[in-house]
């Protein structure tokens, strides 16, 4: 539970949810090595914060529960330790990790201000470097709160660092995060449409369409090239498939911001059609 004194070693663990009954006591679990756990909930409708409030006293609630950059300002107030290291209910922490990352930000020597953690993302159960979404195993960060910059216009690189003093701990097929999301298509489609939902949002006015446009063949092309899905048979086909749909469905939305005039049609045709059916009733009374 929180209530320790903070010191300039301590480290505070965030964890956004929204509804994740089913996975938030993994994550709790792995992240009781850190000094204070903060729990940042976009009005669960479920067990979500009963259940965190086994494992920390600082639950934050946050009004909106598609994505927005105001949750890095929501949860940083809270945060009493010098160290932050973000979670979702989707990871876990080997203890090897934390063992690790605890022995560096102990030594008040150390010269750092962000460590690039060993990290490995599972999608529908997945994780080769032939998937589409896997990242370098030193991807996932731990950093000082005082370096924290918020990049407002984006979606997955919000949260910048006013720092250069960068250290990659080596790579552990082990000693890791293990990043598991995506168990089923049904929630991945969810979040594909909260995630894109927050891209269309967020997308200035005075770029051009084009952008999404040529980054749904940059998610082709990564597929088909870079990470050769297909060469993992019908289970990297269906990655590959998922991959690109996110791509489609963000340029959609964007698109639907900027161009789509659907309401105003719709309520036009429906009007029109309200008053050729009320001509007809008048034809017919005469």
């Amino acid at each position: 539970m929180t209530g320790v004194p903070m010191s300039k070693t301590s480290i505070t663990a965030i964890l956004t949810v929204y509804n994740e009954e089913q996975r938030i006591e993994h994550a709790l679990k792995s992240a009781a090595w850190c000094d204070e756990i903060v729990v940042l909930d976009k009005n669960s409708t479920d067990r979500t914060r009963e259940i965190a409030a086994r494992y920390t006293d600082k639950i934050v609630l946050f009004s909106d529960r598609e994505f927005s950059t105001g949750q890095t300002a929501a949860w940083m107030p809270h945060a009493s330790g010098e160290w932050v290291i973000t979670l979702t209910a989707s990871d876990v922490v080997h203890p090897g990790l934390a063992r690790r990352i605890k022995e560096l930000i102990s030594d008040e020597a150390f010269p750092y201000d962000v460590i690039h953690i060993p990290f490995r993302r599972y999608v529908l159960g997945l994780e080769t470097p032939r998937s589409p979404w896997y990242t370098a195993l030193n991807s996932h960060l731990v950093f000082r709160k005082s370096t924290v910059r918020v990049d407002e216009s984006s979606v997955h690189g919000a949260v910048g660092f006013d720092t250069l003093r960068h250290y990659k701990l080596p790579d552990s097929q082990e000693h890791c995060m293990y990043h598991l999301t995506h168990s089923g298509v049904d929630g991945m489609m969810e979040r594909h449409a909260m995630y894109c939902r927050a891209e269309g949002r967020l997308f200035l006015s005075d770029k051009p369409l084009s952008r999404p446009f040529i980054d749904v063949f940059r998610a082709l092309f990564v597929v088909l090239f870079k990470r050769r899905s297909f060469m993992m048979g019908w289970d990297g086909v269906a990655l590959a498939m998922a991959y690109l749909s996110y791509w489609m469905l963000r340029f959609v939305y964007i698109w639907e911001k900027r161009r789509s005039k659907a309401p105003e049609a719709y309520a036009k045709i429906r009007a029109d059609i309200g008053r050729a059916w009320a001509e007809e009733a008048a034809k017919k009374d005469k």
